[in-house]
């Protein structure tokens, strides 16, 4: 499957984590990112890397997965 657009973004951000799993995380807060600024997008990003972190692969696939990513 090919990334989607905030895919594309959250990888310029970061390569630590998969952007599936972010973009996941990201909706659960914001059900479209389109309204975002960018100092939100990416502070977003930060905030679900933390999560990610804490909930660990497996959740964070999990999550993706029920977001379609």
């Amino acid at each position: 499957m090919e990334p989607t657009f905030y895919q594309r973004r959250i990888a310029e951000r970061t390569t630590a984590v998969d952007p599936r799993h972010v973009e996941a995380w990201m909706r659960l807060e914001h059900p479209t990112l389109d309204d975002l600024s960018r100092a939100e997008f990416e502070r977003e990003v930060d905030n679900a890397v933390v999560a990610i972190a804490t909930a660990g692969p497996d959740d964070s696939e999990a999550l993706a997965a029920s977001f379609g990513l």
